[in-house]
């Protein structure tokens, strides 16, 4: 199904609103503590939140221009941005969240039916996926989601929208089907009519879950809390993006 960016941009304002409310309450010693990320504080991650918000403007500047306007100049660009938040306090990281979203719905806005289907690519260096403009607001809604529950507060799986969950635990569900070195699994979501299964059914683990709970642990932001598994243990999956 073809993304719709303007209702994905309500989404994006609501999501960011959550964000920037929950970046305040952080103390500058929070800050300094660890995210659910290997070796990055929760400074590191509002810094990649605010450097993503700017790096996807620039995309959404591309398709609207024309001009190639890369998400980071280079491999340097992103890696500083990310360094940038540390050491702030959390009043001057919630206000460049805000200012960098705000940035963000503002080029959008101007973008035409026509522009909204060119062709932009991520990465540093544009090294990576291609993807039309369109999809740009859906991805930041995953940054935003993903890595607020990163920062290891309040804000958790189970806080994640219905819709939200959906989306994403069928495209995460699809790109470790096209995978050759996961295990054989079954996934079931016992609060909806959602299953999803890969490799030899018989040779399969099966597990089953909440949905937010089954997506929780296939990102790797849960070890499986909440989960069901036969036979045992829950397998180790490699990063999912």
């Amino acid at each position: 199904m073809s993304p719709d960016p303007r209702h994905d941009l309500d989404l994006v304002r609501t999501s960011a609103d959550q964000l920037v409310h929950d970046v305040q309450l952080l103390s500058a010693d929070q800050l300094a503590e660890p995210s659910l990320l290997p070796g990055w504080s929760r400074a590191h991650v509002v810094g990649h939140l605010v450097g993503n918000a700017a790096g996807l403007t620039r995309l959404l500047e591309w398709a609207h221009t024309g001009v190639v306007t890369y998400q980071y100049a280079d491999i340097e660009a992103r890696e500083a941005s990310i360094q940038a938040g540390v050491g702030q306090p959390a009043e001057a990281l919630a206000t460049q969240l805000r200012e960098t979203t705000d940035a963000l719905l503002g080029v959008a806005e101007q973008l035409t039916e026509e522009q909204w289907q060119s062709s932009v690519r991520l990465g540093a260096g544009g090294q990576g996926r291609e993807l039309a403009a369109a999809e740009v607001p859906w991805r930041r809604l995953v940054e935003q989601e993903v890595h607020n529950v990163d920062l290891a507060g309040a804000y958790t799986p189970a806080h994640w929208a219905s819709e939200f969950v959906h989306r994403l635990l069928a495209e995460v569900t699809d790109l470790y089907l096209t995978r050759s070195d996961i295990p054989a699994l079954t996934l079931d979501a016992l609060d909806g009519d959602w299953s999803a299964g890969s490799g030899d059914p018989a040779q399969a683990v099966h597990v089953e879950g909440p949905s937010p709970a089954l997506l929780a642990w296939l990102t790797g932001r849960s070890s499986g809390e909440g989960l069901h598994v036969h036979p045992g243990p829950l397998p180790t999956l490699p990063p999912w993006f």
